[in-house]
C-alpha cells in the first residue's frame, strides 16, 4: 500500500481517484494476495461491469465483492469519499460528522454514519489487544465537575515500559450495575470486570491498589475532555464509548510509531459493517440527573441555591 501522506494535498493526490482507492482496499484486504472465502484458491477473474469489481474464483466460481464483509458493505457512497474520512479520522484530532459532511460533500445523516463505522473499525482493533506487563488502572470521569451528579464515570488502563510509560491504554465505561449512581462513583466489581476483559491476567493475575491516579494517564484524561468539548462540543453517555475508542486508537497508533491512516484502512477492510439500526439501537446508561427534579431548569436551579448557600 502507498505510504499514508502527511499532508491533505499530498492525499488527494494518491488517493484521488477511484481506481487508486480500489486497489488499496484490494491490497488491505488481501495483503498477500487474493484469497477465495469457500475454497482458497488464489486464481480469480475480475468482473468490471459494475461501480465497483468483482471477484471470481477460477475454481469454485464464487463471486467475491470488494467491499462484501467490511466495514463498507452495502454502501453506495464512492470510494474516495470512503478513504476521506479514513483519513480525517485518524488524523490526530478526527473530526466532527458536521465538518466530515462539509468535506466530502454527503449529509450529515450519512456523515455521522459513515464515521461510526470507521469508529467501529477502531474499536475491533482495540479489543485485539490486551493490557499486558506492568499495568495500572485508575477511575477517572468525563463531564463537568461543576455537575457532579452528572458525570461520567470511567475506567482507565495502560501498560507501562520499563521508563513508566504509556505503550498501550485503553479506556472504557463501566456497566451502569458497576457503579453507585447517586454517588457516580465505580464499585470494585467495576474496577475487576475492567480486569478481567482488557488485561492478560495470565502476565498480571491480580490488581495492585494505588492512593493516587498516574500523573501520566491524568494527561491522557485531560487531553480527552478538551478533545470531545472542543471537536463536538460533548458526547451523550450512550455513544460515549466509541469515541473513547477512536481517542485511544489513535493515541495508541502514535505512542508505537504506526501510521493511523494505513492501519485503520487494514481494520476497515477486515471488520464487519455494523448498521444504523445497531447504532442506534436502545443501550442501558447512568440515568440523567435532572430525571429526579423533573426538569433540566430545576436541576440546574438545585445547583445553583447549592453554590449560594
Amino acid at each position: 500500500m502507498v505510504e499514508p501522506p502527511m499532508t491533505n494535498d499530498e492525499f488527494l493526490a494518491a488517493f484521488g481517484t477511484e481506481q487508486a482507492c480500489i486497489s488499496a482496499l484490494f491490497d488491505a484486504r488481501w495483503p498477500v494476495g487474493f484469497r477465495c472465502s469457500a475454497c482458497g484458491s488464489a486464481r480469480y477473474y475480475e468482473i468490471t461491469t459494475r461501480r465497483l469489481p468483482l471477484y471470481e474464483c477460477a475454481s469454485c466460481r464464487l463471486q467475491t465483492s470488494l467491499i462484501v464483509g467490511t466495514v463498507l458493505e452495502g454502501s453506495r457512497t464512492s470510494l474516495t469519499r470512503w478513504f476521506y474520512a479514513m483519513y480525517l479520522l485518524s488524523r490526530e484530532n478526527g473530526i466532527s460528522a458536521v465538518r466530515l459532511g462539509e468535506l466530502i460533500q454527503v449529509t450529515y445523516k450519512t456523515a455521522w454514519l459513515m464515521a461510526h463505522k470507521i469508529r467501529s473499525a477502531m474499536t475491533e482493533a482495540d479489543a485485539f489487544v490486551l493490557l499486558t506487563g506492568d499495568v495500572r488502572i485508575d477511575r477517572c470521569f468525563y463531564g463537568d465537575p461543576t455537575f457532579d451528579d452528572a458525570l461520567q464515570p470511567l475506567l482507565i488502563g495502560a501498560s507501562f515500559n520499563e521508563e513508566a510509560e504509556p505503550v498501550v491504554i485503553k479506556i472504557k465505561q463501566p456497566d451502569p450495575d458497576h457503579i453507585y449512581e447517586n454517588k457516580r462513583f465505580i464499585k470494585p466489581e467495576g474496577v475487576q470486570a475492567f480486569h478481567e476483559e482488557q488485561t492478560d491476567c495470565s502476565s498480571m493475575p491480580d490488581i495492585s491498589r494505588y492512593c493516587k491516579n498516574n500523573p501520566a494517564l491524568v494527561m491522557v484524561v485531560k487531553q480527552l475532555k478538551a478533545w470531545l468539548n472542543l471537536t463536538f462540543n460533548g458526547i451523550g453517555a450512550k455513544h460515549l464509548q466509541r469515541y473513547l475508542n477512536e481517542f485511544t486508537y489513535r493515541l495508541n497508533c502514535k505512542i508505537r510509531g504506526g501510521s493511523a491512516f494505513q492501519e485503520t484502512v487494514g481494520w476497515c477492510a477486515s471488520s464487519p459493517v455494523i448498521t444504523y439500526p445497531q447504532l442506534t439501537a436502545f443501550k442501558r446508561t447512568l440515568q440523567v440527573p435532572w430525571l429526579y427534579f423533573g426538569s433540566k431548569s430545576r436541576w440546574r436551579g438545585s445547583h445553583i441555591s447549592r453554590w449560594g448557600a
